[in-house]
């Protein structure tokens, strides 16, 4: 039965993407782990560009083909009959995705058909938070972990995923908007398990729901001098420490993860000390997020 672990972070640009993706491929070529990977970044698709570059090119003008996750909203919003079904595609027979869906930026809880009563309300709205968690359940069984990278901001979309996810990890630079992001990332963590509470009491029913659980702050894009943080960025660490977890392995900045970008390549493939360096700190990184993951 596989784990599920959301990537988090209320901020763009802090490497979300690219731990996702590297944690993805260190599950599977190192750890030998079957791994599904959901991408519900609706602006930029960006694993999903990752993993296949030709979908990500038009990305935003034109319709993914396909059923995808948007489509599983769109059957709740018409109170039609229901599938868990989506495609699910594999890059080279290694790891398989569920690719990002521009539309996604139209889910909304509003377009929920209207209720006569709160009991009906809450019903519903508890669908809406169980959408993505329907879908993956079909599937949970064929997979070790399924890994999910989230567009970077609280949504709907971000609901169902926390409520889908056993655990969250939230991918940081070390600077002071990073920290006050994953507070906030915690806080909707809160307020996802705490609404469940609330609904899973007035309907009186036999909702199974064990509490989303953060896993702590990734460390990306670090600077260091002498082999050692940066006194900024170690205090800011630091500081991350009052607000939750944090893993001990951070990935440094550096030309190996950015010619990987350009090559469309995990890290673990591009040579050269810088990406030697970094592809020892993202396999160390994925070994502690099997600790804190399990």
């Amino acid at each position: 039965m596989a784990r599920v672990v959301s990537f988090i972070s209320e901020k763009g640009g802090t490497g979300k993407t690219t731990a996702c993706y590297h944690i993805a491929v260190a599950l599977q070529r190192f750890h030998n782990k079957q791994v599904l990977v959901v991408d519900t970044d609706y602006q930029r698709g960006g694993i999903t560009g990752r993993f296949f570059p030709e979908l990500i090119e038009s990305f935003g003008s034109d319709e993914i083909s396909g059923t995808t996750m948007f489509h599983k909203f769109q059957e709740l919003y018409s109170a039609g009959e229901r599938s868990p079904e989506v495609d699910i595609v594999s890059w080279k027979k290694s790891i398989d995705v569920i690719v990002s869906d521009p539309r996604l930026s139209a889910v909304t809880e509003d377009k929920l058909p209207s209720t006569q009563n709160i009991r009906e309300n809450n019903r519903s709205l508890l669908k809406h938070l169980q959408v993505i968690d329907y879908v993956l359940d079909a599937v949970k069984e064929d997979y070790d972990y399924i890994l999910i990278d989230s567009h970077p901001e609280v949504s709907d979309v971000l609901r169902s995923v926390i409520y889908s996810s056993d655990y969250c990890v939230s991918p940081v630079k070390f600077d002071r908007q990073s920290s006050i992001g994953v507070a906030t990332v915690i806080g909707e963590i809160n307020n996802v398990n705490a609404d469940v509470e609330l609904i899973k009491n007035s309907l009186d029913g036999d909702l199974e729901f064990l509490d989303t659980e953060f896993s702590g702050s990734m460390g990306m894009m670090a600077r260091e001098w002498g082999g050692d943080l940066k006194r900024t960025e170690y205090l800011e660490r630091n500081r991350l420490r009052r607000t939750g977890s944090v893993f001990e392995t951070y990935v440094t900045e550096g030309d190996g993860l950015r010619r990987a970008l350009l090559d469309r390549e995990p890290v673990y493939n591009v040579s050269g000390n810088n990406a030697n360096r970094q592809a020892r700190q993202f396999r160390q990184l994925t070994r502690e997020f099997l600790e804190k993951c399990p």
